[in-house]
């Protein structure tokens, strides 16, 4: 089974991280940085700047979580997490240390990483999922959503390059939960079953 892995629903906002002071930038002022190009389901451009990292609660609020979450749906982990997904997936994600990371303007030494996956893999059950589409046909969003239960190319993590999803395998999700990671309100697994409904209870 291939699950979506996002923010758990009602997330604290104080623990969703900005790309600069400002709470909900999603640019570095000054910086190459371009949070699209960790939603591209690749490795992450050698010329493009690494982003700093804002967050609005305390440092000890922040280090309470394994997994935490950037503007964009994208993971940010704490070092126990990051070696656990090195061990697992290491031909599916690519681990990057923020420039800096920040909370409540207090730095934090201990070191997060970002998670971007790596591979594109086309996971939509197009005969059961519905899309809302522009006049020229193209995809604006999904109305109800189904996975395949297995896709080509599907290793442990990956991004769905027509919903935006970031796939991770049940298999591994299972191993996540069992590990005991811990993450805000769950650690934001959901399988799509015409609604993506919480994957034992972990969103």
């Amino acid at each position: 089974m291939i699950l979506s892995w996002k923010p758990p629903i009602r997330y604290n906002p104080k623990l969703i991280g900005s790309y600069d002071v400002e709470s909900g930038a999603y640019e570095t002022p000054g910086s190459s940085f371009d949070y699209l190009a960790l939603l591209a389901g690749q490795p992450y451009p050698k010329t493009t700047d690494t982003p700093p990292v804002f967050f609005q609660c305390k440092a000890k609020k922040l280090l309470e979580h394994d997994c935490l979450w950037l503007l964009g749906g994208i993971p940010l982990v704490s070092a126990r997490l990051a070696d656990f997904l090195r061990q697992q997936a290491p031909a599916d994600v690519e681990l990057i240390q923020p420039l800096r990371l920040v909370a409540d303007h207090q730095e934090v030494s201990q070191p997060y990483y970002i998670v971007n996956a790596i591979q594109a893999v086309k996971a939509i059950d197009h005969a059961r999922s519905e899309a809302q589409r522009d006049d020229d046909g193209t995809l604006l969003y999904f109305n109800k959503t189904w996975f395949l239960e297995s896709a080509p190319g599907m290793g442990q993590i990956a991004r769905e390059p027509e919903s935006g999803d970031l796939l991770i395998s049940a298999t591994l999700a299972d191993r996540l939960i069992d590990t005991g990671f811990k993450g805000d309100k769950g650690l934001g697994l959901y399988s799509a079953e015409r609604r993506f409904v919480p994957y034992r209870n972990n969103a």
